[in-house]
Parts: C-alpha cells; sequence; structure tokens
C-alpha cells in the first residue's frame, strides 16, 4: 500500500488538513507537523522531515503551500520509496520577488502575529465556514510569532528551481484558480524546468484542501492511478464496470424498477454534501430485497445519470463513488 505523507502550510501544524484526510476515506495518510517554537529556515525544515519519512513503504509527499521548497529538495534527492510528488498551492521560489528584498529584515524586526481574520481574504475569501475560521485561528494561536516571521523569510528568499530538474519520479501541481495569495506565475516557473509537471486546477481559493477536499482527492487520486502508483486491486481504484452477468441483470430491470431506484438515490440525498458510496449503500439498503443482485456500481452509474439531468449537483469526480460527492440540486 502506498501512503500519502503530508507537509503542512505557514502554519506548520498540519491540523488544517483535517478535511483533506476525512476526504481520502480511509487511504493511508502521515501528516508531519514542524515545531512550532523553533525559528528555522527551509534546510532547517527538510532535516526535521526526512527520518520521519516511510522507509518500509512506497510513499507520496504532498507538500502544501509553504512546505513546497521542502517537498522539492526532498525529491530531488531520489528517497527509494518516494513514487511521486504533489505540490499544492505552492512554489519552487519566491512566488513575491517583489517583495524578496524584506528577507533579511524580516528576521531581525521584532516579531509580531498577524490576526487571522486580517489574513482570511487571502487564503479562503468568499470561503469561510466557522469551521474553518476556528481552525485556522486554533492551529495559528500554536505558533510562535517567531517562527511564523522566520517561515516567511524563508519564503522571500528560497529558491529551489534548479532541484525541480534532478526529481524522477512524477509531479502534480493542485492549482488553486482563486488564489490570492500564491499568483499563476509560481505554476509557470514550475512548468518553465519541468515542463512534464502535471496541472490540476480546483476552482478554489488558496485554502482549496481545506475549501475543496474531494475535488482535491480526486485529482490526486486520478494523477496516482494514470502513473500505476495505485494498482487495479486498490479499493482506491476507480468504479469497474459491470461483468457480463451483472450487465444481464440489469437489462432486464423494468422501467419501474429504474424509477424506483432514482427516486431512492434522491430520497437519499439533501442538501448538504453527501459521499456517492454513502448515498448508494443507503439505497441498496432500502431497496435490495425488492430489487435483488443489482450491484453498487449500477446504483453510482444512476447517480451520473441524475447528476446529467440537473437533479443532484456533484463534486469530485464521479468515476469513484468514495472520492465524489452528491447534494440536492440547488439549480
Amino acid at each position: 500500500m502506498t501512503r500519502l505523507v503530508l507537509l503542512p502550510g505557514l502554519d506548520g501544524t498540519g491540523e488544517l488538513f483535517a478535511p483533506f484526510v476525512a476526504a481520502l476515506d480511509g487511504f493511508p495518510a502521515q501528516v508531519i507537523s514542524y515545531p512550532p517554537e523553533r525559528a528555522m529556515n527551509y534546510a532547517a525544515h527538510e532535516l526535521h522531515v526526512r527520518p520521519q519519512l516511510p522507509r518500509d513503504e512506497d510513499y507520496v509527499l504532498l507538500a502544501e503551500s509553504f512546505s513546497g521548497p521542502v517537498g522539492i529538495s526532498i525529491a530531488a534527492a531520489a528517497p527509494p520509496r518516494l513514487k511521486a510528488l504533489v505540490l499544492c498551492a505552492s512554489f519552487a521560489a519566491n512566488p513575491l520577488p517583489v517583495f524578496g528584498p524584506l528577507s533579511s529584515l524580516i528576521r531581525v524586526m521584532p516579531a509580531a502575529r498577524v490576526p487571522p481574520v486580517l489574513t482570511e481574504p487571502w487564503l479562503y475569501a468568499g470561503r469561510g465556514t466557522p469551521q474553518l475560521r476556528r481552525a485556522h485561528a486554533t492551529a495559528m494561536s500554536k505558533v510562535s510569532a517567531k517562527v511564523l516571521s522566520a517561515r516567511v523569510a524563508a519564503v522571500l528568499a528560497v529558491d529551489h528551481r534548479a532541484l525541480l530538474a534532478r526529481i524522477a519520479v512524477p509531479m502534480l501541481y493542485l492549482q488553486a484558480s482563486k488564489d490570492r495569495l500564491i499568483p499563476d506565475s509560481a505554476a509557470s516557473a514550475i512548468l518553465q524546468v519541468r515542463p512534464d509537471v502535471k496541472i490540476a486546477e480546483v476552482e478554489a481559493p488558496h485554502f482549496l484542501l481545506q475549501t475543496e477536499p474531494s475535488k482535491c482527492v480526486a485529482a490526486v487520486m486520478n494523477f496516482l492511478f494514470a502513473h500505476g502508483i495505485v494498482d487495479q486491486q486498490s479499493p482506491e481504484f476507480p468504479d469497474p464496470p459491470l461483468t457480463p452477468a451483472q450487465a444481464e441483470r440489469v437489462a432486464r430491470l423494468t422501467s419501474a424498477e429504474l424509477e424506483a431506484i432514482d427516486a431512492e438515490l434522491l430520497a437519499q440525498a439533501a442538501p448538504t454534501w453527501r459521499k456517492v458510496a454513502r448515498l448508494v449503500g443507503m439505497a441498496i439498503g432500502e431497496l435490495g430485497d425488492r430489487i435483488p443482485h443489482v450491484q453498487d456500481v449500477f446504483y453510482a452509474q444512476r447517480v451520473k445519470q441524475l447528476v446529467a439531468r440537473g437533479q443532484l449537483d456533484s463534486q469530485g469526480n464521479l468515476d469513484y463513488m468514495r472520492y465524489s460527492e452528491v447534494r440536492l440540486s440547488k439549480r
């Protein structure tokens, strides 16, 4: 089994990965956090991470925002069990070069904490929820101001673009289409060195793992499947087609039975997002005795049709019932 190792953003706690980890729905994940009271440069962050990487199993490194240069440097050293690198709303070099000269000044200035409410427009404008605001504030409260200043200074001084050429594993860049913090030029700079990097754009603000976790999981899983990093025997593989026997059973369904399946799926849906796998399981639980021997894969196919008709809204890739969600249409 391949493990997904997560390196956090500026807060360094890893607590803000909670929505993304929940959306992984059991796929093995490991969060590596950074010391909240020790100011470090990028080299020190890398030294902190390396001993915690898996040694006896394959893994994929996902580096969020601040951690991008850490992930790039580690991947460039070609660890033996590393299979891929995912950069999430991140960068290889200072994404805001106009502020580069401030790096040295920030290191010597008295540390000051910026209230999370002032950073919200840059991180998740228009997508803030009470839960996200609390989680963000809690995470930031655990990190000292001097540590945050040191991390900002590190960002303004870093340039790991040359290391990109040394990376042998496949790379994915998750790009937030409404990112107000990291400009498009950060991804472009990476593509200039490595045009083979796969770009997956997600309609979200900078906090894309927090605001669109299911879509991000689907993008990561699609990437892993495409490169054979997760094989066809994995429970995370896309929903399989119907077998000939299953297709024959489905062909015998009457129009009334098809209507009953669609009606039950809609009855189990809600105005809030629910995983397709949950919806399918509940519908089968209600109809299994009345309409026996119809597989979950067919129910998932009916969900796609309900989405196509505009009766359900969806997010994530509907080819993966475990990694997609639907809700009653708001149109």
